[in-house]
């Protein structure tokens, strides 16, 4: 069975493992080494809006949620390019940190 057309040239996000992203969050941006937008080192910010879904170049067609993170300190891509304070990103590069793990039952 051969790949589906659609699937070539917008391929499935991957799935998400862990609590669910929104406003407020705290998140570190997870990088990996096929992306080429990483990031220097995975930055950790807050998610302080979602990120531009509204357009889709078909209709039905379903982009994968995404947000913008608002860092803690400027952020760098790893070949140098920034400092940036804020950037969108998908939300399965992003994974929730607890900001009180002692809490934790």
């Amino acid at each position: 069975m051969g790949v589906n057309w659609l699937d070539r040239y917008f391929p499935k996000s991957p799935k998400i493992t862990g609590p669910a992203v929104g406003i407020g969050m705290l998140v570190a941006v997870v990088s990996d080494s096929e992306q080429t937008d990483a990031s220097e080192d995975d930055p950790i910010g807050v998610v302080i809006a979602p990120g531009n879904n509204e357009i889709a170049a078909y209709p039905g067609l379903q982009r994968p949620p995404s947000w913008t993170v608002a860092f803690e300190r400027p952020s760098y891509t790893a070949d140098g390019r920034g400092p940036f304070e804020q950037a969108t990103f998908p939300e399965h590069r992003l994974r929730v940190i607890d900001p009180n793990p002692s809490l934790g039952a």
